[in-house]
């Protein structure tokens, strides 16, 4: 009986993990798209348009699934995924522009002390990463010198720590790439780019320049 009921509720598991950020794309695109993007990217609305309709195909389809694969008869499944339309189709789709930000010399500085510092945590990142990497491979090559407790213990370490720091390096990585272009707020790299900064900001152009004492006046 026990297996049974595994075998019909286990499939499910992905599906219910997966459809809940869909859903939420879908019904709150602007919000979802904002939060990704950490208020740096702009979005035409008919690039919004576009990406909600995917999530509700996403979304609405995948509910309606899950709904028929519980055993929910279709004219009854179809009722929780028209309720995720009726909710995405509600939401009044307006363009997205980030905020520009003061032109003064002071701000301009700050935010280019902030690129350099959202740099510097990236690169000390990779250190982390490294160190503990390196680690686990001296662990990996002397743990037959080590009693069972010790090297199970010793590794269970290594590899959380490993993991925290592609983590938190990632984190850093998201910070330093979505960094805001003092002169039009948007994000200096773009949505699409290469893995590391351009020369000029995608949206207006601006060079890149480490030198804070760069203002709004001479750039």
């Amino acid at each position: 009986m026990t297996t049974q009921i595994l075998d019909k509720w286990l499939p499910l598991v992905a599906p219910l993990l997966v459809l809940p950020p869909w859903i939420w794309m879908a019904v709150r695109t602007r919000h979802c798209l904002q939060i990704i993007s950490t208020h740096t990217i702009p979005y035409s609305r008919r690039t919004i348009w576009l990406i909600k309709i995917l999530a509700l195909i996403v979304g609405a389809g995948g509910v309606a699934g899950v709904a028929a694969a519980v055993g929910i008869p279709w004219f009854f499944a179809i009722l929780p995924a028209g309720v995720v339309a009726f909710f995405a189709l509600r939401e009044n789709v307006k363009e997205i522009i980030p905020p520009k930000p003061n032109q003064d010399a002071s701000a301009y500085q700050s935010s280019w002390q902030q690129y350099r510092r959202l740099r510097g945590d990236y690169m000390r990142s990779w250190r982390w990463l490294g160190c503990t990497g390196v680690l686990l491979i001296l662990l990996t090559a002397f743990a037959d010198k080590l009693s069972n407790p010790i090297r199970v213990g010793l590794f269970t370490l290594c590899v959380v720590a490993v993991l925290a720091s592609i983590a938190v390096m990632n984190l850093k990585q998201l910070k330093w790439l979505r960094w805001p272009c003092p002169r039009c707020g948007c994000a200096f790299r773009g949505l699409w780019c290469r893995p590391w900064m351009p020369k000029n900001c995608v949206y207006c152009g601006l060079p890149r320049e480490d030198n804070a004492k760069l203002t709004p006046a001479n750039s």
